[in-house]
């Protein structure tokens, strides 16, 4: 692998930790927090609190574009590298947190495109091939 591979492995690796350690901390807090409502209850009360003032509907409606929109990069990517099982990088996003899932994706697509780096002299030049064999078959 090469070094630059291995750094940007190294961040999206870290990134996915530290964004699943500081979410799960405040998911941990909330339900503590809300515990005595019961399951349905706590997350009754997390929709409710989420979307209590404009403030916080924009943070939402804008945490949703940017997932819509990740999601398209990431099924064509997906796609392209041959990474499988895509669904459960957008499924997690909402699940747990876009911060966790889409540095997941990430790390895993660059393991791909090092993995490809290794087969060929110029994997650019490889990825770039392949994409066109396959858009050719599309016609």
């Amino acid at each position: 692998m090469r070094d630059r591979d291995r750094a940007l492995c190294l961040f999206y690796g870290l990134f996915t930790i530290g964004g699943f350690l500081v979410m799960t901390s405040l998911i941990v807090d909330y339900v503590l927090k809300h515990r005595e409502d019961g399951p349905f209850g706590v997350l009754g009360d997390f929709l409710r609190d989420a979307m209590t003032n404009a403030a916080s509907r924009l943070i939402y409606a804008d945490l949703t574009l940017v997932w819509i929109a990740l999601a398209g990069f990431m099924v064509v990517e997906a796609r392209r590298l041959g990474i499988r099982y895509v669904w459960a990088y957008i499924i997690g996003a909402p699940l747990l947190a876009l911060c966790v899932s889409f540095p997941l994706f990430m790390f895993i697509r660059q393991l791909k495109i090092a993995s490809a780096a290794k087969c060929a002299p110029n994997p650019s030049a490889r990825l770039s091939a392949e994409s066109r064999e396959k858009g050719s078959d599309d016609h």
